[in-house]
């Protein structure tokens, strides 16, 4: 039986898409730059993790960004949260969960500015727990991530629901014992589906 549903943050319940913003405020050229040479390099993943940090990556990527730009990507780096926007039909399906009973959960790779940020996500309010990786030096889909979010909340692998965009994680959730529903898509109305369908909801 389904007790606790787990929530990815970036595709779930904010709008974490790079390439949109990044096209939308740079030419092409330079876009496609900031993506390879940050936001889709594995330097992100590694301020994730909580080992590098927004003034590293600067440092590092400087000889490659162009100057023009690089006071306001450096901006972008140290805070990414204002381009992403809460999805309010999220906070619906949130809330409604909350109601059910269910406990919610959050286990996100995110870094250490999570915490100053948290406030401009609404639905976080209605958690009972968080997991972000800078915290553990962890990232999903990494198992000793799965295992902390169970310690920390004593919770069991079987009773828990999660919801992620990114199917490695889910494969990675599923490994440990959880079941899982890969919010690729990005539509409210088939997550609500699925979860009638196993019977997680009425």
């Amino acid at each position: 039986m389904i007790k606790n549903i787990i929530f990815d943050m970036g595709g779930v319940l904010i709008d974490y898409n790079p390439e949109k913003v990044l096209y939308g405020m740079f030419d092409r050229e330079t876009a496609e730059i900031l993506l390879r040479e940050i936001f889709r390099n594995s330097l992100w993943s590694e301020k994730d993790r909580g080992v590098i940090f927004p003034d590293e990556i600067m440092k590092i990527t400087k000889d490659r960004i162009p100057a023009e730009v690089f006071d306001k990507v450096s901006g972008m780096v140290d805070n990414f949260y204002p381009y992403m926007p809460p999805f309010e039909k999220m906070y619906d399906i949130v809330k409604m969960l909350k109601e059910k009973g269910f406990g919610i959960y959050l286990l996100s790779n995110a870094s250490p500015d999570f915490h100053e940020r948290r406030s401009g996500i609404p639905a976080l309010s209605l958690f009972d727990g968080v997991i972000i990786s800078a915290d553990h030096k962890l990232l999903k889909p990494e198992k000793e991530i799965y295992e902390k979010l169970y310690e920390t909340f004593s919770l069991k692998p079987e009773e828990c629901f999660f919801i992620d965009d990114v199917p490695a994680n889910i494969e990675g959730a599923t490994a440990t014992g959880m079941q899982g529903h890969c919010y690729y898509h990005g539509d409210p109305d088939i997550l609500i589906r699925d979860l009638k369908e196993r019977k997680i909801i009425d």
